[in-house]
């Protein structure tokens, strides 16, 4: 790492080697009452105008007053309100890079830098994955310091702790570690950056490459790390206790500890009468469980198990099939990669074409295939059941879809029998996951009773307004956080 010089000369000429041929990069040299300087920006990261008032101006006019020339500038003649000090060359191109103007004097061994961002950046818009109905319509957006202010201005109390941390060996990028010091237990939040910093990135583009450090270490479908796009849901999360990270550059917020009663809850539950968000949960519960085994069901019984199906429902079925050359477990599979093939289609075609997609699966793959016998109408209704079944609980989609494919193997081998066994195995090892010491699986195993009361019904808001629940109250057993489970 290599300090910052006293010769300006040195400074100046290392400067401009390490960032030859960035035609982004602006330098001008001036003296500063008889002192050579040099202030550098980066062009489209910083505001001109503040650059002009704030720092410029006011060096170009400074006439000396005695005493230490870097501190009489920092204190007395600088106008922007976030300065820092950099002691390296590394950490004065980390400010440079971030927006800040960067102010190297002759005599002096440390860099000014000077926060003046300016640069494009996506308004705070309606959230396009977490869509609610009577819910505020913010969302985070990929600038960390808006995304600070949408976590501040919500919960206005010093309470409220936002660590920041740089991480990356090759390029810096800024994580905020967000926690209620009256809320969250220390041990979680020292584990948690902890963890992010003995990840040893080299470089970090999205949250998405954190999860993997801060996840169970039991190979699981399930993640015990959520992530969330609306800053009301952070909040609610810091409420409870959990940690927050903020990544710059992403427009997502990733919060452990997770609950997987999570993915049944949402906003709209907390502004809807009790009776009806408790109706939706159990909606949801009922959609994940369709989701998943609707089609290794229907697979196994017709397999294996005709007998338990009703006389018109079996002769209805047998009359479909019999015309198809797969079997029924064939079937399912292939239809369910097809619907996989049109989504990932639909998902990153243009939207200017993406609604031809649709168009060709519901014509050829649907009403075409049935007619030309490759496959029943029965399995085509059971997996547009699944397939919307699967968007209610979004979080779990990518669990989903790919436990549907390994039950509908099981239930075509081992029918119903197979698939209690495999249910049996996917429930325990979910119940085995808790990687800050609080289940996966909490509040239902261990049982909680007051939590349970938020779980698959929603208590009125007289019950929830006296509860103060917190998520380290929902373990089991002490575990040490230190140890990854």
């Amino acid at each position: 790492m290599e300090l910052i010089d006293r010769s300006c000369g040195k400074n100046l000429e290392a400067f401009k080697s390490d960032f030859k041929d960035c035609s982004d990069f602006n330098i001008k040299e001036f003296s500063l009452d008889g002192t050579r300087a040099f202030v550098c920006i980066m062009d489209g990261l910083v505001n001109s105008l503040a650059l002009s008032e704030l720092v410029m101006a006011p060096l170009l006019s400074y006439r000396g007053r005695g005493g230490d020339l870097f501190d009489e500038v920092k204190e007395n003649v600088l106008q922007s309100v976030e300065m820092s000090e950099a002691e390296s060359r590394e950490k004065a191109y980390y400010f440079l890079m971030s927006g800040f103007a960067v102010l190297v004097i002759d005599g002096c061994d440390r860099a000014l830098a000077m926060g003046i961002q300016g640069w494009v950046k996506r308004g705070v818009d309606d959230p396009s994955n977490e869509a609610n109905v009577k819910g505020a319509k913010e969302c985070f957006i990929e600038c960390l310091n808006d995304n600070k202010a949408l976590l501040r201005k919500r919960l206005k109390t010093p309470h409220l702790k936002l660590r920041q941390i740089e991480l990356g060996n090759s390029a810096k990028t800024s994580v905020v570690i967000a926690f209620l010091d009256d809320r969250a237990q220390s041990d979680l939040v020292n584990e948690t950056e902890h963890r992010i910093r003995s990840a040893n990135l080299n470089t970090l583009i999205d949250y998405g490459e954190l999860v993997t450090f801060l996840d169970t270490d039991i190979k699981s479908f399930f993640s015990c790390v959520g992530n969330t796009e609306r800053p009301d849901v952070a909040v609610s999360k810091l409420l409870e206790g959990r940690v927050v990270l903020l990544v710059d550059g992403t427009p997502f917020a990733i919060y452990l500890p997770y609950l997987f009663s999570d993915n049944f809850q949402s906003l709209d539950d907390y502004n809807n009468p009790p009776f009806y968000a408790g109706f939706i949960r159990i909606i949801k519960a009922f959609s994940f469980v369709l989701a998943v085994f609707l089609p290794s069901i229907y697979v196994g019984v017709g397999t294996f198990h005709q007998e338990l199906m009703p006389t018109n429902l079996l002769y209805t079925i047998a009359a479909e099939e019999i015309t198809t050359p797969f079997s029924l477990m064939t079937e399912a599979l292939l239809l369910l990669v097809f619907y996989e093939i049109m989504r990932e289609a639909g998902l990153r075609l243009p939207r200017t074409i993406g609604h031809a997609v649709s168009i060709i699966g519901g014509i050829i793959i649907g009403e075409t295939s049935v007619e030309a016998g490759l496959i029943g109408a029965p399995m085509l209704v059971v997996v547009a059941m699944t397939a919307i079944a699967s968007y209610v609980v979004y979080p779990l989609y990518e669990s989903v879809a790919v436990l549907r494919f390994i039950f509908i193997i099981v239930g075509g081998i081992a029918g119903l029998y197979g698939i209690i066994i495999a249910a049996g195995v996917l429930f325990v090892n979910i119940s085995t996951l808790s990687p800050y010491g609080v289940p996966l699986s909490a509040p239902l195993s261990p049982y909680d009773r007051g939590a349970a009361d938020d779980m698959f019904r929603r208590a009125d808001w007289r019950v929830l307004s006296k509860r103060r629940v917190r998520i380290d109250e929902l373990r089991g057993v002490s575990i040490d956080l230190g140890k990854t489970e």
